[in-house]
Parts: C-alpha cells; structure tokens; sequence
C-alpha cells in the first residue's frame, strides 16, 4: 500500500460515517443552498458542506474544498455554468449515494473487504474526488479522512438544523453579485445565531 493509498480501517471510518449521515436523510429538510463550513483538523483548510437530495433524485454531501471550491459552487450556483460544465471547474469530494451500475470494481472491491452489503436504487456509497479539468477520481487518504471528518461532523451538528425554530447553518441567498451569509456556532449544546 502506497502512503497515499487509504487502509481498509479509514475505509471502513469513511463508509460507517457516510452510512450513519444517510440514516439522517436531512435532503428532507435542507436545500442545497443551505451550506455549511468544516476545518480539516490536519491542514486548516475549510471545506463548504452542501447536501443534495430535497428534489428527491441525487442523494449526496459536497464537501467543496477552500475558497477555490467555494468560487466554483458559487459559479455553478449562479449559473454562470451549466450543471453539464459544472463538473470541469469542481474542487470538491463527494459522497454520493448510487444504484450499483455506478460503482466501479475497486469500489465494489473495498465493499467486500468490508463485508458490507447493500440493495436497491440509491443505496450505494460512492465516493469521488473532483478536480478543475480532470475526470472523477478515486479519493486518497488525505481525501478520505478529510470527508469523513465532515461526515461526523455533520452528524454531530445538523441534527440541531432540524427543529422548527432554528435557522438554516449557513444560507446563500440573492444574486450572483450580493449573497448573504448567516453562521451558527454550537457552545455548550446551545446554537447561537451569529448573524447574516
């Protein structure tokens, strides 16, 4: 196994994450709008959270990496691209849950290993990196461990998203030119609205 190669352990981190934020199924309250911001505890960065799947047709959580990721969800927001060219100026990774035709054989290799089983439409983990001007790929380690970290935590902080009286985490709203921005910080089990 090569130093960029994840191990079958972080593998097993990363499908445990993806399939206890599946249970969730927050695509029922969120929108793909509604974003969120996770530091990579490793390098700094910040990843924006997007979950996709209110429309009831691709069930997924982009993590859009630093503000290179941010300016392409932004542009592919605006429209300024099509969802078509949307994927050529991509910086993210991404879990997205599939029919089984999408995998590929080391997806369905590392499922086995794993001795997970699933069945039937869009219950599938796949997991891809996307990068400007390149095609899907496999996610490295550091990429693996980076999106299971947001996956926790998302589990740990959008079940508070949920009730009636709390505002979205993060919002973007209006036009390409002007978007307002809200924030909400948990401190000792509490949301605090911290503006917008």
């Amino acid at each position: 196994m090569s130093d960029n190669t994840p191990s079958l352990q972080e593998w097993k981190a990363l499908y445990d994450a993806a399939l206890e934020f599946k249970k969730m199924e927050c695509w029922n309250w969120m929108w793909d709008s509604d974003i969120f911001g996770v530091q990579n505890p490793e390098t700094g960065e910040i990843g924006y959270c997007c979950i996709m799947g209110m429309l009831g047709e691709y069930y997924a959580l982009a993590l859009y990496l630093g503000t290179e990721g941010l300016e392409g969800y932004l542009k592919t927001r605006s429209g300024e691209f099509s969802p078509e060219n949307a994927l050529y100026i991509q910086k993210c990774l991404m879990v997205s849950f599939e029919d089984r035709k999408f995998l590929k054989k080391q997806d369905l290799t590392i499922i086995k290993k794993l001795n997970l089983k699933f069945r039937g439409r869009n219950e599938w983990p796949l997991f891809r990196s996307y990068l400007p001007g390149y095609a899907p790929w496999f996610l490295t380690r550091v990429e693996v461990q980076f999106l299971t970290h947001a996956l926790q935590q998302a589990i740990g902080v959008l079940p508070w998203d949920q009730r009636e009286e709390s505002q979205p985490i993060a919002s973007i709203r209006g036009s390409s030119s002007k978007h307002v921005w809200g924030f909400q910080q948990m401190k000792q089990m509490k949301l605090t609205w911290l503006g917008s």
